[in-house]
């Protein structure tokens, strides 16, 4: 059966096209007023993480394709989920250098993945899930106050039987094609494209001796460059993602998931939310 990835539908259409600058109004105790869906979260990746980003770059790109570290890092990453009754937070900053337009927030396990694609205006939820039986995975949806979409319903198979390849996969596949340059500074670096023209660069680093439940186990950085130099001067970077995964659950994921679903008490999956966020 052929697979088909929803990557386009949490995450590429943010990356290619942007936001929407309509204005969608809320009404809360009688005043209308704009809906902010994102938070205070700052700036996607710090001044100084980008400076940091592109010394280490220039340092290994002209190396050759380290194939035995891009192979441990895609390790380390199923390592996150090889129990198959492991559960994963996401946490997925999609925006240009310096600031968010986009966020998912995931909570992923072995048979599901539900959660919330916060813009700032409008919220999208999404729930999949894997039939026992058929092992056939579906997805639905349900946007503001509005009810679940049954007729927006998707059936898919995952190569990898895990809630996290949902929101992931097509972002892993990338990595797998491209080319690995090495690591430098406790971070992978991998090259490759977008398939539109434009050159994409991943820092992937993992977290192995955590001290506490709120530090991350792994983050993927994603940028997106017109030319290849990934410097943040006239738009040559077109976009930044920054993708942290909590095996152990992270209380700001947690916080700023029930915070966003409670402003939409009609939504048709309030309850999912809720319950995998608790």
């Amino acid at each position: 059966m052929e697979r088909i990835s929803l990557i386009g539908c949490l995450i590429v259409m943010g990356m290619l096209v942007g936001c929407s600058s309509n204005k969608h109004l809320g009404n809360q105790s009688n005043t209308v007023q704009e809906k902010d869906n994102l938070g205070s979260i700052g700036k996607i990746l710090r001044t100084a993480d980008h400076a940091r980003v592109l010394r280490d770059y220039a340092s290994v790109k002209s190396n050759e394709h380290d194939e035995a570290q891009l192979e441990k890092i895609l390790a380390t990453i199923d390592q996150l989920v090889e129990d198959k009754d492991e559960s994963v937070m996401l946490d997925i900053r999609v925006g240009n250098y310096g600031d968010v337009e986009v966020r998912d927030l995931f909570y992923a396990t072995s048979d599901s993945l539900i959660g919330i694609r916060a813009e700032k205006n409008e919220v999208e939820t999404i729930k999949v899930e894997k039939d026992k039986k058929s092992s056939e995975w579906s997805r639905t949806k349900a946007i503001d106050n509005g009810k679940v979409s049954a007729e927006d319903t998707e059936i898919f198979v995952l190569e990898k039987n895990h809630g996290m390849y949902v929101a992931l996969e097509a972002k892993l596949e990338n990595i797998r094609n491209g080319k690995c340059l090495g690591e430098v500074s406790g971070k992978t670096y991998v090259y490759t494209d977008d398939g539109y023209g434009r050159e994409i660069l991943y820092v992937i680093g993992s977290y192995e001796n955590k001290k506490k439940s709120s530090d991350w186990d792994m983050n993927i950085v994603q940028f997106i460059s017109s030319d290849g130099t990934f410097k943040d001067n006239t738009r040559d970077v077109y976009n930044v993602e920054n993708v942290f995964i909590y095996k152990d659950g992270c209380r700001e994921v947690k916080d700023e998931a029930m915070r966003v679903i409670n402003m939409y008490p009609g939504n048709g999956l309030q309850k999912n939310i809720k319950k995998a966020f608790k």
